[in-house]
């Protein structure tokens, strides 16, 4: 997996409130955040497409990294979803610095509409 991290995986963290959100965090000093609709509680969506619009639709319900977050000079070791935002995650690395981040837009939109 091209997108993987590059050395351990130290935290994993499902959204309660979206569980197609999943946040990784590693000692390679990286938050990764990934869509698993795949395996979501959510069902797929049902309304049939034609052409071009079908392949763009598939292709951005694909499982796989949304983004990279690379704020961290050290190992990162642990991450939180918040528990009043569904869209904010917070990630605490090995020298103590607290990084906090939200869903980027793009990828909200698409799980609301």
């Amino acid at each position: 997996m091209a997108d993987a991290h590059m050395h351990w995986t130290c935290s994993a963290q499902f959204n309660r409130f979206h569980d197609q959100l999943i946040l990784t965090a590693g000692t390679d000093s990286t938050v990764k955040l990934w869509r698993a609709a795949s395996i979501s509680s959510v069902p797929p969506t049902s309304e049939p497409l034609d052409g071009d619009e079908a392949d763009a639709d598939r292709e951005s319900e694909r499982d796989g990294l949304i983004k990279k977050f690379t704020e961290h000079e050290e190992s990162v070791y642990s991450l939180v979803w918040s528990a009043a935002d569904a869209w904010l995650f917070a990630s605490l690395s090995l020298d103590g610095k607290l990084c906090t981040h939200y869903v980027p837009a793009a990828e909200k939109y698409r799980i609301l509409l």
